[in-house]
């Protein structure tokens, strides 16, 4: 899976998406006006007037979209490489991890990094920190 922006991104919107692939332990790629391949799965970052506004996941399997407002300025600084689990309520917390093709874990280590769904909320949490949030 890649991490990728919209074409001619804000400068916020490279900044989140970066944040977003850091966060995942995932490759970004600043697409400009290359197109998607076929082959991969691609999380785009789609934008409104300038601010993120939504992830679309791109795959031969179809399209899936997850839209947002951005709560919190994403920290990316310092984090190690990791991969996240998601934990949270249920039905919602097992389609954020279906989405992002992550394992779903109903009691996880806190010390890990984690992606915590709560009520139309999605804290993104390192070692206890939040990074970013997201309101659904």
């Amino acid at each position: 899976m890649l991490v990728t922006t919209s074409r001619d991104p804000s400068a916020k919107t490279r900044r989140f998406g970066r944040a977003l692939a850091a966060f995942l332990s995932l490759p970004y790629l600043n697409r400009g006006k290359l197109g998607l391949s076929g082959g991969e799965t691609w999380l785009v970052v789609v934008e409104d007037h300038g601010n993120p506004q939504g992830l679309v996941k791109r795959s031969a399997a179809g399209e899936d979209l997850l839209s947002f407002r951005l709560l919190e300025e994403p920290v990316r600084r310092g984090m190690k490489r990791g991969v996240p689990v998601v934990t949270g309520m249920a039905a919602e917390s097992k389609a954020i991890a279906q989405f992002f093709e992550l394992d779903w874990s109903e009691s996880p280590d806190r010390k890990a990094r984690l992606i915590s769904v709560a009520s139309g909320r999605i804290d993104f949490m390192d070692e206890g920190r939040t990074r970013f949030s997201l309101r659904l």
